[in-house]
């Protein structure tokens, strides 16, 4: 297994440097809370016939010299739309293409919109099977659109986004399956807040208080542009497998979509996992095969309301057949077959 990542711009960590006997993929990520390691173990663990590398598309973050380049630099993106950031990023992703293999069974990039076009026909070149995974929608990252024509299939969390550009439906997935603990009752929110969504956990947080529903809400977010009394902050990141430790000691999830998005966040399949209940303003939900109104209550903001009886009643377990759909194994499996006699 090779990572390639950094903290200096080229860094190579866990090389093996093994003859390649086995057919390759290489999984191309962000560094979103350690989530790729899951996506790494699964294809370990479900395709240990496959070798499996790595490269990240997290960068180091580049640092000004002084206040005259900050200036320099915001004068170029208006005049030149050049970012020397941006520049600074792609210089380092081709330093660590330049010491990828030469060619791979599969290369599966998650957030291609990363990526510079450059980096993209030089990753296409290693590949008679290069696909993408969008795990976000596309009206957030119109970039998305414009690399489309790179791939040879593009999957996508989106089904709205399949639809309209002929991707392939791939939902997010669970592999947390732990045994019961005790558990708190009040409902829980571990999250990435931006202005879209900041003001619907304000909104659903004077709700709760105002209902004496008991709730906790986290976020790594800086309490200096988003201060809202009803959110903690934590200082560091709390890693993903960490994180899901934490959701398993309580009985209700919040999940809070952001405007236009159709695609199933993590959350709804973390707690499918964990057999936990879940309140949502993800409409799309209600379209999935394990959607159960006792286990998943769906919200609107504009006439936000909650049944006690939500609480009262418990969870409802789903039938194993459509549960095992969502599992890391079945996505893992989907990306594989791609590869011919494998």
């Amino acid at each position: 297994m090779e990572v390639i990542t950094s903290s200096n711009p080229v860094t190579l960590l866990e090389i093996n440097c093994a003859q390649k006997t086995m057919p390759s993929i290489l999984l191309i990520a962000p560094d979103a809370s350690n989530i790729y390691h899951v996506i790494l173990g699964g294809f370990k663990t479900f395709t240990p016939e496959i070798e499996t590398e790595v490269m990240l598309l997290t960068t180091p973050p580049y640092r000004y010299k002084n206040k005259r380049e900050r200036v320099r630099n915001f004068l170029s993106k208006i005049l030149l739309s050049k970012n020397v950031k941006e520049l600074y990023h792609y210089r380092i992703i081709e330093e660590r293409l330049d010491i990828l293999q030469d060619k791979y069974d599969l290369i599966f990039i998650i957030r291609p919109d990363l990526l510079s076009n450059n980096s993209l026909l030089s990753l296409k070149s290693k590949t008679n099977n290069f696909i993408a995974y969008y795990w976000d929608s596309v009206v957030f990252f119109p970039r998305k659109n414009e690399i489309i024509h790179f791939f040879d299939k593009v999957y996508s969390f989106d089904n709205q986004d399949c639809k309209e550009n002929g991707f392939e439906f791939l939902t997010n997935f669970y592999y947390y399956e732990p045994e019961p603990v005790e558990t708190d009752k009040m409902v829980f929110s571990i999250s990435h807040l931006e202005k879209r969504r900041f003001q619907l956990f304000n909104e659903m947080g004077k709700f709760l208080e105002e209902n004496h529903i008991t709730f906790r809400f986290l976020t790594k977010q800086s309490k200096n542009k988003l201060k809202s009394p009803y959110i903690e902050y934590l200082e560091e990141t709390i890693p993903y497998a960490e994180m899901l430790q934490l959701l398993n000691h309580y009985e209700v999830i919040l999940d809070i979509a952001k405007p236009l998005q159709n695609g199933l966040s993590f959350r709804i399949f973390e707690s499918m996992g964990m057999n936990k209940k879940i309140i949502t303003n993800n409409r799309s939900v209600m379209e999935y095969d394990f959607y159960n109104p006792n286990n998943i209550l769906v919200v609107d903001f504009d006439n936000l309301t909650i049944p006690k009886s939500f609480f009262e009643t418990p969870f409802e377990p789903i039938d194993e057949v459509i549960k095992q759909k969502y599992h890391l194994r079945s996505f893992v499996k989907t990306v594989v077959s791609n590869i011919k006699n494998v």
